[in-house]
């Protein structure tokens, strides 16, 4: 998947229009509430604590959507309805998918900001 198809690019064009110089700001507070999510994510899950899961992924899926990120969300819901249903083996393979994606995103991102 290429980078453009990782984004709704209207979708991230809007944004940045109406955040105007505080888009960096966004991506920023993004990626840093995302990088302790997935921790977070990642240590419910060792610990099967399915509902904190659940509620950790839902959460996850409501900051992706508002990055425009649709594949980011979309494997943010499976997490959460494998959770919500503790179906493991599903959850684990959604996690690793999730993992992947949102570094794909992360970088994707990065790329739109001025360094810091």
């Amino acid at each position: 998947m290429t980078m453009a198809n990782r984004f709704d690019g209207d979708a991230l064009v809007l944004l940045r229009d109406i955040m105007e110089d505080e888009f960096d700001d966004l991506i920023r507070v993004f990626i840093t509430d995302s990088d302790i999510r997935l921790q977070h994510l990642s240590q419910a899950y060792s610990a099967q604590q399915f509902d904190e899961v659940r509620r950790l992924a839902h959460s996850f899926k409501g900051a992706s959507s508002n990055v425009a990120a649709p594949l980011l969300t979309q494997l943010c819901f499976q997490v959460e309805e494998a959770a919500q249903q503790r179906q493991v083996p599903r959850l684990a393979s959604g996690l690793r998918a999730l993992q992947n994606e949102y570094l794909q995103v992360r970088d994707g991102l990065l790329q739109m900001i001025d360094p810091a």
